[in-house]
């Protein structure tokens, strides 16, 4: 068995992150993200059922300056805007799946409710 020592006391590496990764959206954002190569506003927002204008637009900009998601702006009429997820992002990823599989295998069955 593993054991992880914890320096919450102190600079916490996993606070670090979840402070990054945390929210209801940014998982999905990234996900998505990531999934897509690249994808724009609109599209993503059509992906992620619920979020509204406000919320998603914080999120990408959130993202953005802590290096996990690229906004690529073309001086187009109108401006054409896409997002990527970064090298950061990318290693982000297995550890995110890990955490899905833990989940998955914690969950009670499919009809365990997710919070909302």
């Amino acid at each position: 068995m593993s054991h992880y020592d914890c320096p919450c006391m102190e600079k916490c590496p996993l606070h670090w992150a979840m402070s990054r990764i945390g929210g209801k959206w940014k998982v999905q954002i990234l996900c998505s993200v990531a999934n897509a190569g690249t994808i724009r506003y609109n599209a993503l927002r059509a992906k992620l059922d619920g979020i509204s204008n406000t919320v998603l637009s914080a999120a990408l900009r959130e993202l953005e300056g802590d290096g996990l998601v690229r906004r690529q702006a073309y001086p187009e009429v109108p401006v054409r805007v896409e997002y990527s997820a970064t090298e950061r992002c990318m290693r982000l990823l297995p550890v995110l799946e890990s955490l899905s599989d833990w989940a998955e295998a914690e969950m009670d069955g499919p009809e365990e409710k997710f919070p909302e």
